[in-house]
């Protein structure tokens, strides 16, 4: 009895201690990037979106009277059409893809149905609708494709915070800091699927709150790049949970968990905290607060290294893409449409017509720039 009983537990042994390996492997073997080695060191600046994309379209938005936008930042793309969003006006609007504009809605407001903000917004062809996220309003409205409202959730209702991403079956947000974790994936209606990130239930509410906070926003579309600034790994948020993809080393610079749980000071920090984080094929773009200056910064997934480096300044944030002419243009990462190996953003219409973009005029709407990568 004596002896089967050893075997037994041996072979317990030998499982857990297997799992335990391949656990210690897959971690070991995530890409690992070096920020604390590379802080203050020279780093090249010379990155361009060209170099990268197999094809660039330019798509110059039609302009009349009735249809006049100050931005066009891309929501989807369809086979026939574009969906954008223009934070001036408060308008979602669509385009062929010629850009002839073909409709556009506004329901900014402040009642039932309106949103004061166009913090996030995602098309959903399954069902025909458009979903909107304002975090003013801490509303989450749905419309249906030519405008028209179909309901309205408060957040609060449903423990959430902020909506980072809404894909066709499920949606990614933050959670509130009454409760006991920082992210949730949910169902498309807001219903929490998966709690995920815990935290210390010892924690006061302000505490929870400011934890919550030290994540970082994403411009992806098809999952949510998530990492904390207390903390060195790199999640990828799909429907089915957080996947570690890799390893930011932070180092001296990480944010201590102590300081994590305090409103944020304005004043200069020597720890690298409000970050962009978006994964574009093998690539990660990474833009960063480091002792009062923002940093956008492009690292290779192939060999770890970083790329390229801009400190931002001027109000001018991005990555250069050059335009026919040979201009240069800044595509700011914090407003690029990612969505598998298409990137997008727009560029105003005086910058278009400079850059050698045929059939624009400087006073016209923004042209669209779709990068297939």
């Amino acid at each position: 009895m004596k002896t089967g009983c050893l075997i037994f537990l041996q072979i317990i042994f030998l499982v857990i201690m297997g799992c335990k390996k391949e656990s210690d492997v897959n971690k070991d073997s995530l890409p690992v990037f070096d920020m604390e080695a590379t802080i203050g060191r020279q780093v090249p600046d010379t990155f361009m979106w060209n170099s990268i994309a197999k094809k660039i379209t330019y798509v110059p938005l039609s302009t009349s009277p009735d249809a006049l936008f100050g931005s066009a930042q891309l929501i989807h793309i369809d086979k026939d059409f574009y969906c954008m969003v223009d934070q001036k006006t408060g308008s979602i609007f669509y385009s062929n893809k010629k850009g002839k504009i073909i409709h556009s809605f506004s329901k900014k407001g402040q009642g039932p149905g309106e949103y004061a903000w166009l913090t996030y917004v995602s098309m959903n062809l399954k069902d025909s609708t458009i979903s909107v996220f304002d975090q003013k309003s801490e509303k989450y409205i749905v419309y249906d494709l030519r405008g028209n409202f179909v309901k309205e959730t408060m957040l609060k209702e449903k423990g959430l915070n902020t909506v980072h991403l809404v894909s066709d079956d499920f949606a990614v947000a933050k959670g509130r800091d009454v409760g006991d974790y920082r992210l949730c994936v949910t169902d498309k209606d807001l219903n929490i699927r998966e709690n995920l990130f815990p935290m210390d239930t010892t924690l006061t509410e302000m505490e929870r709150f400011c934890m919550i906070w030290q994540l970082n926003y994403s411009r992806n579309r098809d999952m949510f790049i998530a990492n904390f600034a207390n903390e060195d790994t790199i999640f990828a948020v799909t429907a089915k949970g957080a996947e570690p993809v890799c390893v930011l080393k932070k180092g001296k610079y990480t944010l201590p968990e102590e300081e994590a749980k305090k409103p944020m000071d304005i004043t200069s920090s020597p720890y690298i905290r409000s970050m962009w984080l978006s994964s574009v094929l093998d690539y990660y773009l990474i833009t960063y607060l480091f002792e009062n200056q923002i940093y956008d910064e492009v690292w290779s997934a192939k060999d770890n290294r970083i790329v390229s480096r801009l400190l931002c300044e001027n109000g001018e944030w991005g990555f250069p893409l050059c335009l026919p002419s040979g201009k240069k243009v800044l595509l700011n990462t914090r407003m690029l449409y990612v969505n598998g190996n298409i990137v997008a953003s727009f560029i105003d219409a005086s910058t278009a017509a400079e850059g050698g973009i045929v059939g624009v005029d400087e006073d016209d709407n923004p042209v669209l720039v779709v990068m297939e990568l």
